[in-house]
């Protein structure tokens, strides 16, 4: 998905996941506008239960998790001290 983020604001990202599942996220600035992004991934309790922020020696963020239960997760996205345009990709991994 492509989104826009504003200084001090979150934009939330909505999708399905099943316990046990491997995904892969990432968030990539878009243009020159200078956006730091940083993701946090919300169990479906609303809990944060992953946060990444510069990875591999960018300022984009990626990790991967296991998803611990059924339900709808959520991606949150902010910019640190920064606002512009991203990508963020969510990924089923397999083995």
């Amino acid at each position: 998905v492509e989104g826009i983020v504003l200084e001090g604001q979150y934009e939330f990202f909505a999708f399905q996941g099943q316990a046990g599942q491997r995904v892969q996220i990432e968030v990539i600035a878009d243009g020159l506008l200078g956006l730091d992004p940083v993701l946090a991934l919300l169990n479906p309790a609303g809990e944060i239960i992953l946060e990444a922020d510069d990875t591999n020696g960018s300022l984009n963020p990626s990790a991967i998790i296991t998803l611990p239960d059924d339900g709808t997760y959520r991606l949150r996205v902010n910019g640190y001290l920064s606002s512009g345009e991203f990508t963020a990709t969510i990924a089923i991994l397999y083995d």
